[in-house]
């Protein structure tokens, strides 16, 4: 993050002494090496100086940050799968009180329920067992078998 700070106080001064960007660019990679900032983001950060920008800080990014998959939120799933096994990922997301998607993604991602998965659906692999071919982007099945 520092390195970045750097470059862009660099950037500036190069603008506020007259520098095109191209030589601008040189001298940051002249400079900076093998760590400087790629020529698109370079040119990003000059032509915010030059239109007036004084803030060498990012802009915050939009959306809020997730924080329905957080540890709270795992725990409670994993608290409520071995009181019901037969509930749906809707019927959890309402117990635990978040998005059914958020559900999803702990569930297939974040929990020892979805490495054990893994390992069934890689070890029915080895053994040769046939699972339905995909349909293709037309809609047809394709011939090939796995």
């Amino acid at each position: 993050m520092k390195d970045l700070e750097e470059q862009c106080v660099c950037v500036k001064f190069c603008l506020k002494l007259g520098k095109t960007f191209t030589e601008t660019f040189q001298m940051l990679q002249q400079a900076c090496g093998e760590d400087c900032l790629s020529r698109t983001q370079c040119y990003g950060w000059y032509q915010r100086f030059k239109s007036g920008r004084t803030s060498i800080e990012d802009d915050p990014k939009s959306g809020r940050a997730s924080s329905s998959t957080g540890d709270d939120h795992i725990e409670k799933v994993r608290s409520v799968i071995p009181k019901n096994r037969r509930l749906t990922i809707r019927e959890v997301s309402e117990e635990v009180g978040i998005c059914k998607s958020s559900c999803h993604t702990i569930l297939t991602r974040k929990t020892e329920a979805a490495s054990c998965c893994r390992k069934i659906c890689a070890a029915s692999a080895d053994r040769g067992t046939k699972t339905e071919p995909p349909l293709s982007q037309s809609g047809a099945i394709r011939s090939f078998e796995y």
